[in-house]
């Protein structure tokens, strides 16, 4: 089935400054498969005649056919008699997905810690003082009393009195940013978000058939009055902001900006979802993170802060279970919109979550110093091996973004591939053809992948030639 129709100019946009010095075939085939991976063509989308793009692109009809031929030797497309080339299923063999060795890449296209070390005890520990769990039903759409309680106890000891009944538990945070995006949103809607931010974010409020507007975000920091002027020409139903260690600069938004903003778009009738999935990802020490729902001055603003988090990135990837913080009547009408696509969060997940979450501040500490660790051995070797780059000055979260000082980004991630790392582009992170000057680096692998994927990149590098000009950022961390 065809899902989707790619125009030649909506791929042109898509790739981006995607030509190199190499091949045009290979690097156009290249390019169009890191849009696969990425995400940003889905499977059974049919892409642009042969002509049409060759125009588009200002390439010969034999470049755009030789590439086409390369994507369907790789298994990314295949040919449909009526249909041209289309986009395949990417497929993974099941010792990739089930065994961490099988893939001898080195993965910077996530931002995910490894699991915390005590997961299998708490495991234990659950089995151990909760049998009663395996007399339940298994699963319920609003949350284990005891983790609610829980959840409502961490955000009243960092400033945001809450109560359980202002808690909804989730399958993660992605779950509760599309499950909030599709109950309150209708198509046409207007909704707004940082750029560059979290891609699936974005994916989100497009799925529910907003227009999305952006805030920007720059490497060195926030323009609040243009984020402000922004917000108030906009008139959104819907923001999605990350205000603490945002993905992917690790900057957090200014206290004076915080209340100024809350302010601007509760006045508008706006919901604001804070992301706080690397809000306590702390760098250098740990510290308590007021949440962003506390900046509110008045309390009927408050109740139009959405908050949500995640054990994803603190604890552990497999542990499936986020939360969202919202006006109680808002929770009730998040729970009767959930029943539509799912029945709830497994009751065991939420029992081992409970028992995480007493242990929460020797996580966070732990994560503090792994982190901070990996995050100095990062910027430490770009500095020495990529030193015209410029790096965000993170001050917590899981990755930095990086200027490369010239839009080269896309050709970057191809040459990376080939190296053997992987890599996502900067326009990943915002708008069709934006953000080819950037890429986002996690420093969440060990420090021993982090140093060869570092080198790595410095090979890749050298085949693209240093860029003219590079200015290091006054302030950022190198």
């Amino acid at each position: 089935m065809i899902v989707q129709r790619i125009s030649a100019r909506r791929l042109t946009e898509l790739l981006g400054s995607w030509r190199g010095d190499g091949h045009s075939y290979l690097e156009l085939s290249e390019s169009i498969s890191m849009l696969v991976r990425d995400g940003r063509i889905v499977p059974g989308a049919a892409l642009p005649a042969e002509r049409p793009l060759s125009e588009a692109l200002g390439v010969s009809r034999t470049t755009v056919s030789a590439s086409y031929q390369r994507l369907r030797e790789t298994g990314v497309a295949a040919s449909r008699q009526g249909s041209g080339t289309v986009v395949r299923t990417p497929r993974r063999e099941n010792s990739e997905l089930w065994s961490s060795a099988a893939n001898t890449d080195i993965d910077f296209s996530g931002a995910c810690p490894e699991p915390w070390r005590g997961i299998e005890e708490l495991s234990a520990r659950a089995l151990a003082e909760h049998p009663e769990v395996f007399r339940l039903s298994g699963y319920d759409t609003i949350g284990l009393p005891m983790l609610r309680a829980a959840i409502a106890d961490r955000y009243t000891s960092r400033g945001l009195p809450t109560s359980p009944e202002q808690i909804m538990v989730t399958l993660g945070a992605q779950h509760a940013i599309f499950l909030i995006a599709r109950t309150l949103l209708r198509r046409g809607d207007r909704s707004l978000i940082e750029s560059p931010s979290y891609p699936h974010a974005r994916e989100a409020l497009a799925a529910a058939g907003a227009l999305v507007a952006e805030l920007p975000v720059d490497i060195g920091g926030y323009d609040a009055a243009a984020m402000l002027d922004i917000a108030a020409r906009t008139s959104p139903r819907l923001a999605y902001l990350i205000p603490d260690h945002h993905n992917p600069t690790g900057l957090s938004m200014p206290p004076e900006l915080r209340a100024k903003l809350i302010a601007t778009l509760s006045a508008q009738g706006t919901y604001v979802i804070a992301d706080e999935t690397t809000a306590e990802l702390t760098l250098r020490e740990p510290r308590t993170i007021i949440p962003f729902a506390a900046s509110a001055e008045q309390a009927h603003q408050q109740d139009n802060v959405i908050t949500v988090g995640s054990l994803g990135k603190t604890v552990w990837g497999g542990l499936r279970v986020g939360w969202i913080r919202a006006a109680p009547d808002l929770i009730g009408q998040l729970e009767t919109a959930r029943r539509v696509g799912d029945l709830g969060t497994g009751t065991w997940e939420q029992v081992v979550a409970t028992l995480a979450m007493e242990r929460y501040d020797e996580i966070l500490a732990l994560r503090t110093r792994q982190l901070t660790s990996r995050h100095r051995v990062l910027t430490e070797q770009l500095g020495a091996l990529l030193p015209s780059w410029s790096l965000s000055p993170a001050e917590g979260g899981a990755c930095v973004w990086v200027d490369l000082g010239e839009a080269v980004s896309s050709r970057l991630g191809r040459h990376s591939a080939r190296l053997g790392l992987r890599l996502v582009p900067g326009p990943r992170f915002g708008s069709p053809g934006t953000f080819e000057r950037y890429v986002r680096l996690p420093f969440t692998e060990p420090e021993d992948r982090l140093l060869e994927g570092v080198g790595l990149l410095h090979e890749a590098w050298q085949c693209i030639g240093e860029p003219a000009g590079s200015q290091v950022l006054e302030g950022s961390v190198i």
